[in-house]
């Protein structure tokens, strides 16, 4: 066995010891409750938000935009921003979360400020331990850590979902192992769209004009590559970042408004598409910096066939950009929605988290990076 096999076995061990010490990690529960709420239950959700923010953070204000493109100490700097950030939002959607899913505080009224406070610490130190397990991964393991890790979980209550849907269909004999098998077909269908989806980009077709010098008669002869090549723009370019951060917004505002509560019904899910079309605006316009790319192409000797360089380029490139957002928010405003469109056929609530949402997209991006990650190893 060579080194380079063997160091690759051993990081898919140690990325599995890690895993199951954040699996372990899950089954603690908060100290002073009867309860099986975990201290790990944000798990790395907090430390995601934040990473989004920081991104928004270092393309909307130039004082970041610096530090961030000041090499390794900019790098650490921003990570530092980025926990500091995790902190706060963990602080804000821990005692959300608390109201949430325990009524045991109802029975604990004289001890209940006390009760949030140690609940609120230790779910953030959940956060923190999740968000350190994560850079391990990334450091010794393979593949994403964070992205991993929220598989893992996700796994973990797949299989039990399942099994739960399979007992109730076939209880109705004939008719529900036909559900179930359709149920089934379509969840095969969705993940394969959505696969085709998140690796789906928009190719832009450039060419190079290279000027060399003719030594014999010292006149630049300008020429075309016959090498066409592309600028590849994802149609879902932000990725999951505005389901989470929409959910977010409405998890953490929008709680005691009775009409937008209940996350299956219109209200919620029509706020809900409206944020994720907003949100992913605002990062596609945010993260494709079209005047650069443009001015890159034209400094370089780039064009794009038949669009004259420079505001040409960018009017054209920004024209580009808006299709794909206007693309990329429907598509993932109907990935987001389908838990709800399910559960409205009849289908089960448990069951339903597999349908779509952030669920399914990070189940397919989590496998394909693995994938990715395994044939840069093979090759």
């Amino acid at each position: 066995m060579n080194i380079k096999k063997r160091d690759f076995i051993s990081k898919i061990y140690y990325t599995l010891f890690i895993i199951i010490i954040y699996r372990l990690g899950y089954f603690i529960p908060l100290p002073f409750l009867n309860n099986r709420v975990s201290i790990l239950s944000l798990g790395i959700m907090p430390y995601i938000s934040a990473s989004i923010l920081t991104q928004l953070m270092c393309y909307m204000f130039p004082f970041f935009y610096k530090i961030q493109q000041d090499g390794e100490i900019g790098i650490k700097k921003i990570n530092n921003i980025t926990k500091v950030l995790t902190i706060l939002i963990s602080l804000i959607q821990a005692p959300v979360y608390i109201n949430m899913t325990l009524s045991e505080f109802s029975y604990f009224l004289n001890c209940k400020n006390i009760l949030m406070i140690t609940s609120i610490i230790c779910i953030t130190t959940g956060t923190f331990f999740t968000m350190w397990l994560g850079e391990k991964i990334n450091a010794k393991g393979i593949g994403n850590g964070n992205s991993l890790i929220i598989m893992s979980g996700i796994l973990s209550r797949f299989i039990y979902s399942i099994i739960d849907e399979i007992l109730n269909r076939i209880k109705n004999q004939l008719l529900g192992i036909t559900i179930l098998l359709f149920e089934l077909f379509i969840w095969l269908l969705i993940i394969g769209i959505s696969i085709i989806i998140i690796n789906f980009v928009k190719k832009i077709h450039i060419q190079y004009v290279n000027k060399l010098n003719n030594y014999s008669s010292n006149l630049e002869e300008v020429y075309l590559r016959n090498e066409i090549k592309f600028i590849p723009l994802k149609v879902v370019y932000p990725g999951i970042m505005p389901i989470i951060f929409s959910q977010g917004i409405l998890i953490t505002i929008f709680k005691k408004i009775n009409n937008i509560n209940n996350i299956y019904g219109i209200w919620y899910n029509l706020l809900y598409s409206i944020l994720i079309i907003i949100i992913t605006f605002f990062s596609t316009f945010l993260s494709i910096p079209v005047k650069k790319i443009s001015d890159d192409l034209k400094i370089n000797g780039v064009y794009i066939p038949n669009i004259k360089p420079g505001k040409d380029t960018c009017f054209f490139l920004k024209k580009i950009v808006s299709q794909i957002y206007f693309v990329g928010s429907l598509l993932l405003v109907i990935i987001a929605l389908l838990p709800s469109i399910f559960i409205s056929l009849g289908g089960d609530k448990n069951f339903s988290f597999f349908f779509g949402g952030t669920t399914i997209i990070i189940m397919v991006g989590g496998l394909l990076d693995i994938k990715y990650t395994i044939n840069s190893y093979i090759l």
